[in-house]
């Protein structure tokens, strides 16, 4: 799969060019039957270094438009961390030295010690996905790696706004359980020994998101192999859950709606089924 569900949980920055067209913007209007005020909808990337966070004018006017924050989570829940670590674990007591040739396990474990200074022996347990995602700090180059996520929370505190999400924790975590261990260890695997490959292509990524070049990420999508069934999981049939909620949190007061970028392309992304319903999006140049 070219390590696309690791990068794509990393950074979230495919946007496809059936809806977005040639548009360099990160931003969208979402106007349409029962909406008083404009809300808009952002795409994120979920780990930058901090200097490259940065809140234009437009933005920012944008942003305090809106009287309310929307995430794909609820950051600001007090419980998420506990939440989180409760499922971070495989069923049955699954551990990656099952799951791996004997081998290919020992490699892999002299490898991500190199990358990440961690032992992985210490996580054993751990869903691989969720183990590979601290290989990527790693790869920025800087220090202090930040989400947009995070600048956005501290925008929306700072203006007493309120802060909500779109799903819970435990539904985000579980799609790990219904993609096959093996398949995810497998690439993790291959992640970890061809990090030389992985750097490359966040690298092009990362440029690419800084550029807001919609199309050319598209293009990065099309050349990936994911299978259909875990696009699905990954994205599809959470965005189309997301929709009656970002419907109605529209009507009910202007909001901004912060989710990764991966989330609004294709015909099954959120500005498409928007659109099936009804709604106005407008790409909006910052």
């Amino acid at each position: 799969m070219k390590t696309f569900i690791s990068i794509l949980f990393a950074f979230a920055s495919f946007i496809a060019k059936a809806q977005t067209g040639s548009a360099k913007t990160l931003l969208w209007e979402i106007t349409g039957p029962g909406i008083s005020a404009p809300s808009y909808l952002y795409g994120t990337i979920h780990l930058m270094c901090p200097d490259d966070i940065v809140v234009s004018t437009e933005l920012r006017a944008k942003f305090y438009s809106t009287k309310q924050l929307y995430l794909e989570l609820d950051m600001d829940d007090p419980s998420i961390l506990m939440k989180t670590m409760q499922q971070m674990t495989m069923k049955n007591d699954t551990t990656l030295q099952q799951l791996l040739p004997p081998r290919q396990y020992d490699s892999v474990v002299s490898a991500f010690q190199n990358i990440s200074g961690l032992p992985l022996t210490m996580m054993q347990k751990m869903k691989p996905q969720l183990i590979e995602s601290a290989i990527y700090p790693k790869l920025l180059g800087c220090d202090g790696a930040q989400a947009w996520e995070q600048k956005f929370m501290q925008m929306a505190k700072a203006n007493n706004m309120e802060i909500k999400g779109l799903e819970q924790v435990e539904d985000q975590l579980k799609i790990f359980d219904e993609i096959p261990y093996k398949a995810q260890a497998e690439e993790f695997a291959q992640s970890v020994l061809h990090i030389d490959s992985v750097k490359k292509s966040f690298d092009k990524m990362l440029a690419l998101y800084k550029q807001k070049d919609l199309a050319a990420l598209s293009k990065m999508m099309d050349e990936t192999s994911t299978p259909s069934d875990f696009m699905d999981m990954l994205l599809n049939n959470r965005n189309k859950k997301w929709i009656p909620e970002i419907i109605g949190q529209a009507k009910l007061k202007p909001t901004f709606f912060a989710v990764g970028a991966a989330h609004l392309g294709n015909d099954n992304g959120v500005i498409s089924l928007l659109i099936q319903k009804g709604y106005t999006v407008t790409p909006v140049f910052y």
